[in-house]
């Protein structure tokens, strides 16, 4: 037996449907939005909408020859005839000025497919005008998708929704729900504080008083005290600002704060830095450390130095744990081998020194798993290594572990559900592949 098909069977079926509907035939029951009667087939509408079928279990019909009447609220008879044409077409037009309406039909309704639908052209309104209100709506319907793209065109182009009516039309809680936003990309947090000065001078007398409670949402390290005093000078509400908010900063910052606080967009914990290395033209080592933070805008990228290495290294191992940055052995510009290691603390911009290795090394892998440092292979003055040993960040002391099973240097090293995987590398002049 051979079971064949017609690929058009439901498309033409549904046209069938629709143009009964259309001439009111085999019509069942009727609709009753704003007062306004409209036919129906009770079946179709239970079939396409679980809203409808619960609404017909619940309250069966008559078979007093009456007819059937199926009464909704907050719908409109523009947006019902709409969702009516989709239920018999599956297509549906839609435009700014009615998918709020539509989006709530549909929500009512339980009509997933028409949602989706309505996802889709809003992900593609969004605005630095309406991203606010959208985001707003989105999350009251549980747009998940477009409440997420809506949240990073807000994050992205904060500089531009800021000048907006959206933004100025802001309460004070929302406001303060925006400005918290993590990774908004403005750069330099002055931008923010900028924005707040414009919502507050929308409609001064009535927002002074959420002055103090919207300026707490500002990250003020990365306020520059300069800034702030240049514009006391000119602007007599920065003045008020911060004499009412006592969290303003206005005295110079510590160095490394001053020096983080110049750069790291709010919120950013992940940054890229480079430590040591190889200086092209003499071949030395450098102690220089540097860290840029990866941005929306690339064009506003950069690298800023940070506080040098106490020696110059080589061939070292780096890695980052528990929010510092590790430093290990590698060659000094004698190229002695070195057995001494640093950690970095980004909040004061400073190195200090860590118990030296059991072994000096360089050219070695180094992974972390649980606080726990593991360092493994590389070569010391005289010998290619097998050995490994490991660092307790907790304890900050150092352990023997057991060997490898082969000498390897400048390999590459990684963890896996607490396994450490050692590859390539080389040993005794050869290239591995293991």
């Amino acid at each position: 037996m051979t079971v064949v098909s017609d690929p058009q069977h439901a498309v033409k079926l549904l046209r069938a449907l629709g143009c009964f509907r259309e001439e009111s035939d085999f019509c069942d029951a009727v609709l009753v939005v704003e007062e306004q009667e409209i036919p129906v087939q009770k079946n179709i509408l239970a079939a396409a909408s679980p809203y409808i079928r619960a609404k017909l279990n619940y309250n069966p019909p008559k078979y007093d020859g009456s007819p059937y009447k199926i009464e909704m609220e907050g719908i409109s008879v523009t947006v019902i005839k709409e969702i009516l044409d989709y239920i018999f077409s599956g297509q549906i037009r839609l435009s700014e000025e009615t998918i709020q309406d539509v989006v709530q039909a549909a929500d009512l309704l339980l009509l997933t497919e028409l949602k989706t639908l309505c996802c889709e052209f809003l992900e593609g309104c969004i605005t630095a005008e309406n991203c606010i209100g959208i985001r707003d709506f989105a999350l009251h319907y549980c747009l998940n998708h477009v409440y997420y793209l809506a949240t990073e065109y807000l994050e992205t182009h904060f500089r531009d929704v800021s000048s907006t009516e959206e933004f100025l039309e802001l309460g004070p809680t929302k406001l303060k729900e925006v400005l918290s936003l993590e990774k908004l990309n403005v750069g330099n947090e002055k931008y923010v504080f900028e924005a707040v000065l414009r919502w507050i001078s929308h409609d001064p007398e009535m927002r002074k008083v959420h002055m103090k409670d919207v300026t707490s949402a500002l990250w003020v390290t990365g306020l520059d005290s300069s800034y702030l005093r240049e514009q006391m000078l000119n602007e007599p509400l920065v003045r008020e600002m911060v004499r009412e908010c006592n969290n303003i900063p206005l005295s110079q910052p510590q160095q490394g704060e001053a020096v983080l606080a110049s750069f790291k967009p709010r919120g950013y914990s992940e940054c890229i830095v480079t430590a040591g290395g190889e200086e092209r033209a003499s071949r030395k080592p450098l102690a220089n450390v540097r860290c840029m933070c990866p941005l929306y805008d690339r064009n506003r990228q950069l690298w800023i130095e940070l506080a040098p290495l106490s020696t110059p290294r080589i061939n070292h191992g780096v890695l980052s744990a528990e929010g510092f940055l590790f430093v290990l052995g590698g060659q000094n510009d004698n190229s002695e081998t070195l057995s001494s290691a640093e950690q970095y603390d980004p909040d004061a911009n400073s190195w200090s020194p860590l118990p030296p290795m059991l072994q000096a090394r360089h050219s070695f892998g180094v992974v972390e798993i649980d606080g726990v440092i593991y360092v493994l292979g590389g070569e010391d003055e005289d010998h290619e290594l097998i050995s490994m040993e490991s660092y307790d960040i907790c304890t900050k002391t150092w352990c023997k572990q057991q060997n490898m099973t082969m000498v390897r240097k400048q390999s590459a090293a990684c963890n896996n559900e607490e396994e450490i995987y050692a590859m390539g590398g080389g040993s005794y002049g050869n290239f591995l592949r293991s």
